[in-house]
């Protein structure tokens, strides 16, 4: 990941960064998701990487007992479909609500730009047997 993508990275987690001005005036600039990723400079893969990591801390987060892969994997296709219809909406229009760990994975993964979020348990079972 380059610095910039590291930057932000670092405000996401809560700790103060400080902006070199033309990279802020580059991300203030932005109009969508694609235009940020394209500021820094995040590859699909990359990308990739950002939406299964927060997937699959959504699935630690929901594995609360000795559950199997399977499971897991419909407990999290199950999270995902209420994320979608419940919350979704009105985060993306900018209201603050409180999110339980496993939800907050969730809007990760949504953020980032450019790729659907994986919600079939099939597909999500292939993920989690990769993490």
């Amino acid at each position: 990941m380059n610095a910039a993508a590291q930057l932000l990275m670092t405000a996401a987690a809560g700790q103060p960064v400080h902006l070199p001005p033309e990279l802020a005036r580059k991300l203030l600039s932005c109009a969508n998701d694609s235009a940020l990723a394209g500021v820094l400079g995040l590859s699909l893969s990359q990308r990739i990487r950002l939406r299964n990591d927060a997937l699959a801390l959504a699935a630690q987060e929901l594995a609360t007992d000795d559950a199997t892969t399977w499971q897991l994997a419909q407990r999290l296709a199950h999270a995902v479909r209420r994320f979608e219809r419940v919350l979704l909406p009105a985060l993306r229009v900018g209201q603050h609500l409180p999110l339980t760990p496993h939800e907050s994975a969730l809007w990760r993964a949504y953020q980032v730009s450019g790729l659907r979020t994986l919600s079939s348990p099939r597909k999500l079972y292939s993920l989690l047997l990769l993490y």
